[in-house]
């Protein structure tokens, strides 16, 4: 293993694509894992709420003496019921990657982020953990594919104050 930087805090910017998970292998071959602490930054957009749903009627709920009416009403999904929900997913589905880091000798830490705008939410998590390193992995795109569709690496790569570790994955 080779050793570039030591005591950094490292932000690994992650979505759904199994693309963003491709930095890790990178991580793990130039990070010394007793000397960084990985925050792993899921961003996904907000939830608006489901509006209203019905109840499930076929529960196996026993009824009690007293108990009110149980037909079936409509009551609100809400936005915070869906990110609780978004949360415990993303968390779940990350666990052996946490796990596999974990036992690696690495800190690591998760945070799920609702915003519109990833650039910004990255931009805020790197002010506010005070973060070292942002290390990411990106589709490779080149001339007017990149003007385009220019990906949030790029621009996070030139508006951000520390360094950007960008990785494209194999066979691109």
């Amino acid at each position: 293993m080779v050793t570039i930087m030591s005591n950094n805090k490292v932000l690994i910017p992650l979505t759904q694509s199994l693309l963003s998970q491709e930095i890790f292998p990178h991580i793990e071959k130039f990070l010394a894992a007793s000397n960084n602490d990985l925050t792993l930054f899921f961003i996904t957009k907000p939830p608006t709420g489901a509006g209203f749903g019905k109840i499930d009627g076929g529960t196996d709920y026993v009824h009690m003496p007293g108990d009110g009416s149980a037909r079936p009403s409509l009551h609100p999904i809400y936005a915070t019921q869906q990110q609780d929900s978004i949360k415990a997913h993303v968390e779940a589905e990350l666990i052996p990657v946490t796990n596999r880091l974990r036992g690696a000798g690495y800190n690591v830490s998760l945070v799920v982020s609702f915003d519109k705008n990833p650039l910004d939410a990255i931009l805020k998590v790197i002010k506010h953990k005070k973060i070292d390193l942002v290390a990411m992995s990106t589709k490779a795109r080149v001339g007017m594919t990149r003007f385009f569709f220019n990906n949030i690496a790029n621009q996070l790569s030139q508006k951000s104050d520390i360094p950007v570790l960008i990785t494209h994955p194999t066979g691109e």
